[in-house]
């Protein structure tokens, strides 16, 4: 479980929560949509709405949530994947896509970037507003993750109103490991407990299962308990992000009529 696996779940908790969520897959091999769609290369995005100018609500997809729509990779010629990945690092050309998302009116927009910090990672990295890092419970994790949140300072050493860490969290982490165990609390130790988000994604065999049939976990017939642990990290994350919604009555409410 990764990036990939945390953006359509988390995405799908948010949507399911009733927030507008657009789910992005800025990954050239086009992870979100070989986990969801085996037509997924066949369909328009990100790549045509920053290449052929099409619009976002053209391309965007819908889905079973009427607040969750998705924007797959595009298709991406085989021959043009570097030239296009070296084009988003400067976050120029996307920025037209983020002010499209707004006026949308979107609340929130899910991306799953690549891995490592060039390339589209980096040119998104300069557009959005928060940055949720999955963090695997594995060796060489912590090194991994210090790199990360030392790109994001460096960022904002570059730019006052860069992106800010929102939260760290931790991914595949085994119970029965002690190895696991030991990374979870190094990592809990090593950064400000508000960093660390209190939801911890377990290794799970209904993560692979969801992914063939290509759906998220709270779409299986049965949800896994992993299933609620995504919809737990997105009301963490809600205020975080900025999101509230208005005060509900406070008077009682009869369930006899």
């Amino acid at each position: 479980m990764g990036k990939t696996t945390c953006a359509i779940n988390l995405a799908f908790s948010c949507a399911k929560r009733g927030w507008k969520t657009l789910l992005v897959d800025a990954d050239p091999q086009g992870s979100v949509g070989l986990s969801l769609s085996p037509t997924a290369q066949s369909h328009s995005g990100l790549y045509e709405i920053v290449t052929q100018s099409q619009s976002l609500n053209d391309v965007a997809l819908r889905t079973k949530l009427d607040t969750l729509k998705i924007v797959m990779a595009g298709k991406i010629p085989s021959n043009e994947v570097s030239k296009w990945c070296t084009s988003l690092q400067d976050g120029g050309s996307l920025a037209p896509f983020f002010r499209a998302a707004t006026d949308e009116g979107f609340d929130l927009v899910v991306i799953d970037t690549p891995s490592g910090m060039h390339g589209p990672t980096e040119g998104i990295l300069r557009n959005v507003t928060h940055v949720l890092v999955p963090q695997q419970c594995e060796p060489l994790a912590l090194r991994s993750l210090m790199m990360t949140v030392d790109f994001l300072n460096q960022l904002q050493t570059e730019k006052e109103s860069a992106c800010t860490l929102v939260g760290v969290v931790l991914c595949m982490a085994d119970q029965n490991s002690p190895e696991s165990k030991q990374i979870v609390d190094e990592i809990r130790q090593l950064l400000p407990s508000e960093l660390v988000v209190q939801a911890l994604l377990p290794r799970d065999p209904s993560v692979v299962y969801a992914s063939m049939k290509g759906m998220p976990l709270g779409l299986l017939r049965t949800p896994p308990p992993i299933a609620i642990i995504f919809d737990q990290l997105a009301a963490e994350l809600e205020p975080k992000l900025g999101l509230s919604r208005s005060k509900q009555s406070d008077e009682y409410v009869s369930l006899v009529v």
